[in-house]
């Protein structure tokens, strides 16, 4: 077996619930896309700031080991998610918010260089299934909906990257093998976003037969199995 950190492998099932909980609690999450920033400062009171303003902190901007956004954690137990404000995709920024989000519900120790890789699968992992849910999408396609990279897109505001990659972690699930409190979890989101996945099924797709998509017939989707991989780095937004 390779090893790519102490850990071995990501804990999948631990950010899927992590995100699940997100989902299900945040009052600011009605329908999607939703305003990333809001989700996170609701769900935990981490702000979330410009690169710029990192100086009003005390922070070097140089420092920064990211383009996209960091999370900081400072002496007195406060945390902050920085961004890079001038990026020019919005879909990105979210992204990356969502992956800094992701670093402090799974606890991960920001300076564990050793599991550096692990941690960074688990944070993309986390951010995907907080912007794309997996219960909403297997829900569109038992109602018959074409699941196409332009549909997520448009759909979930998500850049090009994370929708194909979402794309492909999906048909790495089977939902017929979910336990009894996993089927009752999706049950509760389709529940309440019933308004959102309603309101597509008036949507016309975004129609594109060269471009890669999750047809019907495929979505037997969901359990974990240890086959997910890594979502795209790319990030935050607003």
């Amino acid at each position: 077996m390779t090893m790519i950190s102490n850990r071995i492998q990501p804990d999948f099932k631990k950010c899927l619930e992590k995100a699940n909980m997100i989902l299900l609690s945040s009052r600011e999450i009605s329908g999607f896309p939703f305003l990333v920033k809001k989700v996170v400062k609701g769900s935990s009171n981490i702000p979330c700031k410009t690169y710029l303003k990192a100086g009003m902190y005390g922070v070097d901007m140089k420092c920064f080991g990211s383009n996209d956004a960091i999370i900081m954690d400072f002496n007195n137990g406060n945390k902050i998610i920085f961004y890079n404000e001038s990026i020019s995709s919005k879909s990105r920024i979210r992204f990356s918010i969502a992956h800094e989000f992701g670093h402090d519900q799974m606890h991960h120790k920001l300076n564990d260089s050793s599991n550096y890789q692990i941690q960074e699968i688990e944070a993309n992992f986390f951010a995907a299934q907080l912007l794309m849910p997996e219960q909403i999408i297997n829900e569109l396609i038992k109602r018959g909906k074409r699941i196409s990279k332009e549909n997520l897109i448009l759909w979930f505001g998500v850049s090009e990257q994370a929708a194909i990659k979402r794309l492909d972690t999906l048909r790495k699930i089977d939902f017929s093998k979910r336990n009894y409190d996993e089927k009752d979890m999706d049950e509760m989101i389709v529940t309440k976003y019933k308004t959102f996945i309603d309101s597509l099924q008036s949507c016309l797709d975004v129609v594109n037969h060269n471009r890669q998509e999750l047809a019907p017939q495929t979505a037997q989707a969901a359990a974990m199995t240890g086959s997910y991989h890594e979502e795209p780095a790319d990030a935050p937004e607003e």
